[in-house]
């Protein structure tokens, strides 16, 4: 059974590629998907209302690139791969008015009225500064490894490590068993560990 027969998200999909239909076909995906969406949202904290407009960006960045999905993949993967990245741009967006205060209050060089120093983070050292650089690297490098993972298992991975969901929840979200999870996070850790090992250590 090819994967188009196996998922009927597929075969919308494929309808909608070739211009069959498409306007009533996207909204047959957007039904058989939104809910579990929406769900993505709940979890992470949204109210109801939130949660709907995001989804409403979610299935709107699906349109626009369901041209260049390839169909051999899960449609599910790609899915929560894109409302991950709009629940990150969301955190960035809500992010930024406290970073902007934190950016003010260094200005004041980490010391109180008295001279003594405040509680923030004074400004970083050359040490420091070398190090916060390093460490950025080492974020970089790590965020290229998991990049470079199948999408599955980068789902998996970043559903599980950077969401803090567990394995039931993954297995539901992503419509696979809990025991290819766990296998997908054996394979993800044992390749991101092969990846950033220095040859010389």
């Amino acid at each position: 059974m090819s994967p188009v027969d196996d998922d009927p998200s597929l075969r919308l999909v494929e309808l909608i590629q070739a211009g069959i239909d498409a306007e009533a076909n996207f909204e047959r995906l957007f039904k058989l998907h939104a809910k579990r969406v929406q769900n993505f949202f709940r979890q992470r904290g949204f109210s109801k209302d939130e949660a709907d407009d995001l989804t409403q960006d979610v299935f709107l960045r699906v349109f626009r690139g369901i041209a260049s999905f390839r169909r051999a993949s899960g449609f599910k993967t790609w899915l929560f791969e894109i409302a991950d990245h709009v629940y990150q741009n969301e955190l960035r967006r809500r992010g930024t008015g406290k970073r902007k205060g934190w950016e003010t209050s260094i200005e004041t060089g980490g010391r109180d009225e008295d001279g003594k120093p405040a509680a923030i983070e004074p400004p970083p050292s050359e040490a420091r500064a070398l190090e916060d650089v390093l460490e950025r690297e080492r974020a970089s490098t790590l965020s290229q490894a998991i990049q470079g993972l199948p999408d599955q298992m980068r789902t998996c991975f970043l559903l599980r490590y950077d969401k803090g969901y567990k394995y039931k929840e993954i297995a539901t979200i992503m419509g696979i068993s809990i025991d290819t999870v766990k296998a997908h996070l054996f394979q993800a850790r044992k390749r991101l560990k092969l990846e950033l090992t220095d040859p010389e250590d």
